[in-house]
């Protein structure tokens, strides 16, 4: 499932409340480009009513995984139970996400970016304290139609109304639902190859040779 997002750099203008202490935060953590398990990532949490930028680590340690960083909705009544109950839940600010298909050695990466440019897309995610520093778990659904040929599993993405239902709610899951609209998907150089390594994903069709096709 998702191991690599952008949060983004730029701020967006959609969002509103939820957006601007994201914004603010961006500048205190490593990077904004290129999170990978175990990187320091942002999430919205809320103190009171008032959303909160926290960063913290992206994956839970366990015995047999070090860096859990996708958690199925589908135990959040199992191994997730207590961080759900306890409504440790957060919000997960991604401007594109990646996924890949193909073989080993041959495999081709696509980016997921809200369609709306203005707007950054919103998963669902839930938290622990942790031993040194808290961590944080992305929450993952069935893929949605579009997404489903290129992976069978996707981030669970928010609506902004839903935000606040999410965070506070004592059993929101109907919301864990997959998303079927709003999604921009296309193939995208390898964002991991050191050709890759740009501030946003660079489109195939944008590469020299591509320009007919």
């Amino acid at each position: 499932m998702c191991n690599l997002y952008d949060i983004g750099s730029r701020s967006h203008r959609n969002n509103g409340q939820w957006e601007a202490p994201v914004s603010i935060a961006i500048g205190k953590i490593a990077k904004a480009h290129g999170i990978r398990k175990t990187d320091p990532g942002l999430v919205l949490t809320l103190n009171g009513e008032v959303p909160q930028a926290r960063i913290m680590r992206w994956g839970f340690k366990r015995s047999f995984n070090q860096a859990v960083n996708n958690a199925r909705s589908d135990k959040l009544d199992g191994m997730w139970s207590e961080s759900w109950q306890q409504r440790r839940r957060c919000l997960i600010p991604i401007q594109t996400f990646y996924e890949w298909t193909g073989t080993v050695g041959n495999k081709q990466a696509f980016a997921f970016k809200a369609a709306d440019s203005d707007s950054r897309l919103w998963a669902a995610g839930i938290w622990e304290p942790g031993d040194e520093q808290p961590a944080y778990s992305m929450l993952t659904t069935s893929a949605s139609e579009t997404v489903s040929t290129i992976h069978d599993r996707m981030p669970a993405l928010l609506q902004p109304e839903d935000f606040e239902t999410f965070l506070t709610a004592e059993n929101p899951r109907y919301l864990l639902n997959p998303v079927n609209d709003g999604l921009e998907i296309y193939r995208c150089r390898n964002p991991l190859s050191e050709t890759g390594i740009q501030n946003n994903p660079q489109r195939e069709d944008q590469l020299p040779g591509f320009e007919d096709i």
